[in-house]
């Protein structure tokens, strides 16, 4: 396809497009919905419906080389289907909103039979040999022509070409399936040692790393002007230390201390946490029933090489409240698997026993407090002590089980969050709610360390002024750490569901398999210009030259599978769409990736409406696919 830009304004440019038909083309008009109209009269005169071969047809007559689909039916007869732009208006079809399309059908007779014959070439042949009905192919242009967008005839997108491309794609796709081998997932002993391998360990470590990250924030966001200036009062080293060699000394501690405990222990939770949480909702997912949210996404999809992203889709769909029930499950068992015999005092909270009842997520500490035999002596007087204040090393000495509360807490509210949130914007507009309940549930943790503190320690003014500065204070620099803690837990969220998603699209895509529903042979014109030749060595598909393929050692017709014929008509797309950027009517990429996202929709609603869209015949039903 080619033409002069100059040209295009013209009548006679664009009117390569309606062509002059003889015998009358049937509107394929679907107004009144499927099953009615002039188009299913049409279909009901009929004496026979049952497909032998489809070709896909090119024009020898240039600029444009109109192509279009022709079909011999049982008996003999034949019709072809077309898309034309509108005459009427023939400069729209530049347009991006385009011009109504004129797509027809009409019976081919003898003379026009011979006509076709000398005016245009077979690119493909389809043999389905009577497994398909007529109507399956209306059922093909209904589809199309009920897609808001390829309804409309475009030049640089849904022109004859897009037409004709589509009805092929579309038959060679109903006569496969996608699926996975029968017993490939039959022993959930193996779906967990692939778990164990690819997923625990980095979500373990992504949690870890992650968690701690936030304690440091909040612990420095709460180094307020005023603190500073209380602690220099009372010659506190804290005062004077520059805020960026604390947060080394608060990275160097959490690195040392905390990261280590938190992460070996999550690694083993996360393990028994999936085996109970998550696995059962995977081996639903990739079960063997057609009905299964996997095999549901494959047979709605068309293009081969789009699989692995519909299977990540379904996935993330299927498997994203079983996620968070995971995490959530993660960090309320850790801190009950965290309790060595020597661990540093935790001190239990005095205010836990309230009337109000919370959620086992929103209140985690009821857990911990429970696993308490007695109060043991808080440390008091260590170094943190005497660069800070005093009690700050009895709260450092529970901030490991603060820190897991904190993520208890937080998770447990991500629960309901989550599961209402779809993209970072979501995340962001219900986060106030969920950080206002951990920032009151660690003040609580906090008060109730110090008036341990107060009630064994001797009255020290300095230590009160500089704790009530602290509480004063408190929200201020809780909420300016609240953002970044926000998108960790966010980060955190998506990495374990990516992951995740990841390991099990992967699982899937691997073991996929194509089988045919039906025999339905396909054969490749390659003596045609730059059209892929078939490779039987390496069985690959390659490109000859102009003429090449009328040499005797590359015959007229190939066989072709049907990843074969996708991929002939991606190379179709590609070469249109390259055509286009070349005369200035837009970007090849965005047209190509249009074309293909714009065939993908037409086969979704064919696979979706296929049962429904059947026709009566002869007062039978007559189903499309025999």
């Amino acid at each position: 396809m080619s033409f002069v830009p100059s040209q295009m304004a013209s009548n006679s440019a664009i009117h390569w497009s309606r062509g002059d038909r003889p015998s009358g083309p049937v509107p394929l008009d679907f107004s009144s919905g499927w099953g009615k109209g002039i188009v299913f009269d049409w279909y009901k005169r009929m004496p026979t419906t049952s497909i032998l071969n489809i070709q896909l047809r090119k024009e020898f007559k240039g600029p444009f080389h109109h192509e279009f689909i022709l079909i011999l039916l049982q008996g003999g007869l034949r019709c072809r289907l077309d898309r034309r732009g509108d005459p009427d208006v023939p400069t729209q079809t530049l347009s991006e909103a385009g011009s109504d399309a004129h797509d027809t059908v009409q019976e081919v007779d003898t003379t026009s039979l011979n006509e076709i014959h000398s005016t245009s070439e077979c690119l493909v042949e389809l043999r389905p040999n009577g497994k398909i009905d007529l109507s399956f192919i209306l059922s093909v242009c209904f589809s199309i022509r009920s897609d808001p967008k390829t309804q409309r005839y475009t030049l640089q997108r849904f022109n004859c070409y897009f037409f004709s491309w589509t009805i092929a794609s579309v038959v060679a796709r109903h006569s496969v399936s996608w699926d996975t081998p029968a017993g490939q997932f039959t022993t959930p002993e193996q779906l967990a040692l692939v778990l164990k391998k690819k997923a625990i360990e980095p979500i373990a470590a992504n949690i870890s790393k992650i968690g701690m990250k936030c304690i440091p924030v909040v612990f420095l966001s709460m180094q307020q002007h005023r603190l500073r200036q209380i602690l220099r009062k009372h010659h506190r080293p804290m005062g004077f230390i520059p805020i960026s060699v604390m947060r080394m000394m608060m990275s160097i501690w959490v690195s040392q201390y905390m990261r280590p405990r938190m992460e070996s222990i999550t690694r083993g939770v996360i393990e028994s946490a999936m085996a109970s949480t998550l696995q059962s909702a995977i081996e639903s997912l990739i079960d063997s029933r057609s009905s299964s949210v996997m095999r549901t996404a494959l047979s709605h999809t068309l293009w081969f090489d789009a699989t692995r992203d519909a299977l990540r889709a379904a996935a993330q769909t299927a498997l994203r409240d079983a996620i968070c029930a995971l995490m959530v499950k993660t960090l309320m068992s850790v801190s009950g698997s965290d309790s060595p015999a020597n661990d540093i005092d935790r001190v239990p909270n005095p205010t836990s026993t309230n009337n109000q009842s919370a959620p086992p997520q929103a209140n985690p500490k009821s857990e911990l407090a429970s696993t308490v035999k007695k109060p043991k002596a808080l440390r008091v007087g260590g170094a943190l002590d005497h660069l800070f204040v005093s009690g700050a090393a009895a709260i450092a000495d529970t901030s490991y089980d603060s820190g897991i509360f904190f993520a208890q807490s937080a998770w447990g509210l991500t629960r309901d969050l989550a599961r209402n949130t779809e993209t970072r914007e979501d995340w962001v507009a219900g986060w106030d709610t969920l950080w206002t309940t951990v920032m009151n549930q660690a003040r609580e943790d906090g008060r109730a360390v110090l008036s341990e503190v107060a009630r064994t320690q001797p009255p020290n003014a300095a230590r009160d002024e500089i704790w009530n500065v602290v509480w004063e204070d408190y929200e201020l620099g809780f909420r300016e750490s609240g953002p970044i803690v926000r998108d960790c837990m966010w980060d955190s969220i998506q990495y374990a569901t990516e992951t995740i998603v990841d390991v099990v699209s992967t699982i899937v895509f691997g073991a996929l398999e194509e089988t045919s529903q039906y025999p339905l042979k396909t054969l490749l014109n390659r003596s045609v210009s730059q059209i892929p030749a078939f490779n039987l060595i390496h069985n690959q598909l390659t490109y000859l030259k102009p003429g090449q393929g009328k040499l005797e050692r590359n015959p007229h017709w190939v066989d072709a599978n049907h990843t074969q014929l996708q991929d002939w008509i991606k190379h179709r797309i590609q070469k249109h769409g390259d055509q286009m950027r070349r005369l200035s009517l837009g970007s090849a990429s965005t047209i190509q990736d249009d074309i293909r996202q714009a065939m993908g929709r037409v086969w979704d609603h064919v696979s979706k409406t296929e049962k429904s869209n059947t026709i009566s015949q002869d007062a039978q039903l007559q189903p499309q696919m025999l």
